[in-house]
């Protein structure tokens, strides 16, 4: 991938320009469970095509480790937490006043693959058969989808398998599981090993939010609410503007992820399943969907995770998604095109 002179002479008096500008860029610290990686391209596209500076905004990711992610929030150590609904919902039975003010991905990470050809067209399909989880971590999404279906733990018998590729791809080929519980990278994963799979996940699961980006509550009117601002509107631009050319997304997130994309092919699937997770169900990106978090209060409490329902309002706030979606589309479109040409 060849820059063009004009393109290279542009980049090196970017470079020359870079500290003065970065003097003006104010960091703000977010928490997220990966870094720049090919699921999250809204990061590296913002910054490939300079929306997070123009907002005066520099991005520093913070890796949580093994400590919870809600205590990043709790104790200030970041302006905003990349966090599951089940983290949002917890913390606020504890009393942290925390907000929701963007949903990251507006579809559950996780699936239940059934092989592409099986006659299964549903979990409930499923009963009496063994049931391939990736990790323990999966368990409690199985047994969860397996109640919608009406089923419970005890209709299926349940294998842990691990993360091996071949060894996942084999159990399902086999047909020593019917189905595996995992990711979309555990998808990818399959998908290497030549075995098409599709997933049987129960739909109104389907909907699920995932990493919601969350601040504290007393974060709003602070002098932290600019750069809040500023970020978001950055990633909502950049959300939008990766969805705009395959072919240029993939040129940013290949040189800022290699990792995943040692196999093309692959790293293509990957990127296509992000772009699904972080389309909206409607025009405004980053939505807070009552309705859907509703729907997470109710099962949280019918499987004893919570003790009552509580208003989505205590932990849903859309005060920066007017501004955040305040852009030109077309204008987007545009600068994407004129990215690629240069390249």
């Amino acid at each position: 991938m060849k820059r063009t002179l004009t393109a290279a002479l542009l980049a090196a008096t970017a470079l020359t320009a870079a500290p003065a500008f970065a003097q003006d860029l104010e960091e703000i610290n977010v928490l997220t469970p990966l870094p720049r990686h090919t699921a999250w391209y809204p990061l590296i596209v913002g910054e490939a095509l300079g929306y997070f500076a123009e907002e005066g905004v520099s991005v520093e990711l913070v890796n949580g480790g093994d400590l919870p992610s809600t205590a990043f929030l709790e104790n200030g150590q970041v302006d905003i937490a990349s966090l599951d609904p089940s983290e949002v919902i917890l913390a606020h039975e504890r009393g942290f006043d925390f907000d929701v003010v963007y949903e990251v991905m507006h579809g559950a990470v996780e699936g239940i693959f059934v092989l592409d050809n099986a006659e299964a067209q549903s979990l409930a399909d499923l009963a009496g058969t063994t049931i391939g989880i990736v990790g323990e971590s999966d368990r409690g999404l199985l047994l969860s989808a397996l109640g919608h279906a009406g089923l419970s733990g005890d209709d299926v018998t349940i294998a842990v398998l691990g993360e091996s590729a071949p060894l996942l791809a084999n159990s399902l080929a086999n047909g020593q599981v019917s189905a595996i519980v995992g990711a979309i990278s555990d998808f990818v994963a399959i998908k290497s090993q030549g075995i098409d799979v599709r997933s049987v996940l129960p739909p109104e699961m389907s909907e699920m939010p995932a990493n919601n980006f969350a601040i504290r509550a007393d974060s709003i009117g602070s002098d932290r609410e600019d750069v809040i601002q500023g970020f978001l509107k950055a990633w909502a631009k950049a959300g939008y503007a990766g969805l705009v050319d395959l072919e240029a997304t993939k040129m940013m997130v290949m040189e800022a992820d290699p990792e995943n994309w040692i196999n093309e092919e692959l790293g293509t699937i990957f990127l296509q399943a992000a772009q699904g997770l972080h389309t909206p169900d409607g025009e405004v990106f980053g939505d807070v969907r009552h309705p859907i978090w509703e729907g997470v209060l109710e099962e949280m409490v019918s499987v004893d995770m919570l003790g009552a329902t509580f208003p989505t309002d205590e932990i849903l706030n859309d005060h920066y998604l007017a501004t955040a979606n305040d852009f030109d589309r077309a204008e987007i479109e545009a600068e994407v095109a004129e990215w690629k040409s240069s390249m």
